[in-house]
């Protein structure tokens, strides 16, 4: 028997021991095993699943025992204070929500965290609606750009008019990079019936460019990502659609007993659309490249990610489908012509469905090294009722492998009785493993025929305990957190320049909050802007590794993730000392860079070249 093979097994076994028993945690933990299943029965080349099951139930009683399932009143130190108006951001979506719940009301907006202006400073975007149908909009809801004023008590001004980017239409997600290597971040926008792309100007304007570059699309576009699909050092763009929805004439789904005498029609009444790709140049051209994704049925995507995940520095990418098994999708030459191909291969890899089998409403990703064994896994939010899900990360190179790490790590149970959206795995407490914050919100209200399922909801932060389970802190983490919201994106970035992690969340009905991480530091941060020069400008997929760290402390930019929404980029790798350390980047074109002394700090790393220390 190979090692795949046996590696192949033993997951089985223990997805088996530590699954069987399913809704019951008390026989799940104290059960030796499922009834006829015995491991010996596996041979000894099993005796390590057996023995990593075994693991994994003292692990939960331990973490059972101490609270970690439900909230916990254990002191955390991990705590945000929202900022309010007073920050200078204040904003509130419009979606045109006139009580017939129309689909395209539902979905929310997102946001961008990027540095607008090349100043080192991260600045804030927030996408918005309009009024539906499009043809009667007058302009009068455009998205907003906030930036940042370089204070210490983290303040924003709204450049939107004088940068020229008013986003007009009914616009949903957002990517930004610098796409065209001229030193500033672009912003792309989804939307419905037509994306936008803002090319950055370098003298704080911004100028429109989606039909002059073939990249309006044209569906009802929610994520989009960047990342180098071809290999070619220059970014590509891939854009998630969702549904064929007609904005004249919508699908209404009547309910007479219900307020205002709607519900929502579930996304299952409608067709999903295809994803597209666009190839680019690298000097502004780009081009779409027709039947590029190869997946078995439309998607309807709602999130997307672009990150390295078998470790050989090849890009691959994963959609989050409402309702639908997921796509992992892996580049190939395609044919005669050597077109590029993206070849869905997530069944295979045991990342389309939950351990159920089950295809869920997923909404955002999460793509951080969870565990912190090299690998990076996969965390997905979604509909109530069902959990959210954690794909841990088992891949070799080519062979992907995911396992369903759901229950195991404890986030399955704290999430059944939330609607979630927007996700940042983010280190909050600078001790060196991944934590995740949570933005939740119902699609319908439907406490009219059952109170306990709320439509407002609150926000959650899980705190990664370091030994595989993360335990619920919200109840610990801030008065936001006790806020019952409609929350939809959220993305995450050192906004004040401190070394902790802030946060931008975009609500419905609601002002968008713009939480401050004033969490007590486990450990100091480093804070590094990677800057490609043969790879992309902005490197997605750029590994960073911290050399003698155990476990292995490393990071990836990744293009994506979150719902509809745009991360910082820039890398955080929190839990060190104040002493030098030596940092390992391998670029995304495989080239690698060692770099000695370097301190806690914000520091920029130019491929090949310039090491730079900037101050907090």
């Amino acid at each position: 028997m190979n090692v795949l093979t046996r590696h192949f097994r033993n997951l089985l076994v223990v997805r088996r021991q530590v699954e069987c028993v399913g809704l019951s945690w008390a026989v799940l933990l104290l059960a030796g095993g499922c009834s006829g299943e015995r491991a010996g029965e596996a041979g000894t080349s099993e005796s390590a699943g057996v023995l990593q099951a075994e693991q994994d139930r003292q692990r939960i009683l331990q973490a059972l025992s101490s609270g970690a399932v439900g909230g916990s009143d254990e002191p955390s130190r991990i705590r945000f204070r929202e900022l309010g108006v007073d920050s200078g951001i204040e904003f509130v979506r419009y979606d045109d929500m006139r009580g017939q719940r129309r689909i395209m009301e539902v979905n929310g907006g997102g946001v961008a965290i990027f540095d607008a202006e090349g100043d080192g400073w991260l600045d804030v975007f927030l996408t918005n609606g309009c009024v539906l149908p499009m043809r009667l909009d007058r302009g009068e809801t455009p998205g907003k750009l906030f930036r940042n004023l370089h204070q210490a008590n983290l303040r924003f001004a709204d450049c939107s008019e004088g940068s020229g980017l008013l986003q007009t239409g009914f616009c949903c997600g957002c990517a930004a990079a610098d796409v065209d290597h001229d030193g500033f971040e672009d912003l792309y926008l989804t939307a419905v019936g037509g994306n936008q792309f803002w090319k950055n100007n370098g003298d704080g304007t911004f100028t429109e460019t989606a039909k002059e570059t073939g990249t309006q699309c044209g569906f009802w576009g929610s994520s989009a990502a960047f990342g180098d699909l071809d290999g070619d050092g220059n970014l590509d763009l891939y854009v998630a659609n969702y549904l064929d929805v007609n904005q004249e004439e919508p699908v209404l789904c009547p309910e007479p007993r219900a307020p205002g005498g709607y519900i929502g029609c579930t996304p299952a009444m409608f067709r999903g659309v295809p994803d597209v790709v666009y190839l680019s140049d690298g000097a502004g051209g780009w081009r779409e490249l027709s039947g590029a994704i190869q997946a078995s049925f439309p998607g309807k995507a709602l999130g997307v990610v672009i990150c390295d995940l078998g470790g050989d520095s090849r890009a691959e990418v994963y959609v989050a489908n409402d309702g639908q098994p997921n796509f992992l999708l892996v580049a190939e030459s395609g044919g005669e012509s050597g077109e590029l191909r993206l070849r869905d291969r997530a069944v295979e890899a045991s990342a389309a469905v939950n351990y159920e089998g089950f295809g869920q409403a997923s909404m955002g990703i999460a793509a951080e090294d969870f565990n912190r064994d090299g690998r990076t896994d996969l965390f997905l939010t979604h509909f109530y009722r069902e959990t959210n899900t954690l794909y841990v990360n088992r891949s070799q190179g080519d062979l992907l492998l995911f396992d369903d790490g759901t229950r195991t790590s404890l986030l399955g149970q704290p999430s059944l009785n939330f609607l979630g959206f927007g996700v940042s795995g983010m280190d909050a407490d600078s001790d060196g493993w991944s934590d995740l914050l949570v933005v939740n919100g119902h699609v319908d209200d439907r406490t009219w025929f059952d109170s306990q399922q709320s439509y407002r909801m609150t926000a959650q932060m899980f705190q990664n305990r370091g030994d595989g389970t993360f335990r619920d802190v919200s109840r610990g983490a801030g008065p936001y957190f006790g806020q019952a919201l409609l929350g939809r994106g959220v993305a995450s970035g050192d906004l004040d320049r401190d070394g902790l992690l802030d946060a931008v969340v975009s609500n419905q009905l609601d002002s968008a909050a713009v939480l401050r991480n004033e969490s007590q530091a486990a450990g100091r941060a480093l804070v590094l802007k990677l800057v490609g020069v043969t790879s992309a400008r902005t490197p997605a997929g750029v590994r960073v590794r911290i050399v003698g760290e155990q476990p292995e402390l490393w990071r990836q930019l990744c293009g994506g993730g979150s719902y509809q929404s745009a991360q910082a980029n820039e890398l955080y790798l929190g839990g060190l000392e104040d002493r030098d350390y030596a940092v390992e980047v391998r670029w995304p074109n495989g080239e690698e860079q060692m770099v000695e002394g370097v301190q806690p700090g914000r520091w920029v790393i130019r491929q090949g070249g310039v090491v730079s220390r900037t101050p907090w």
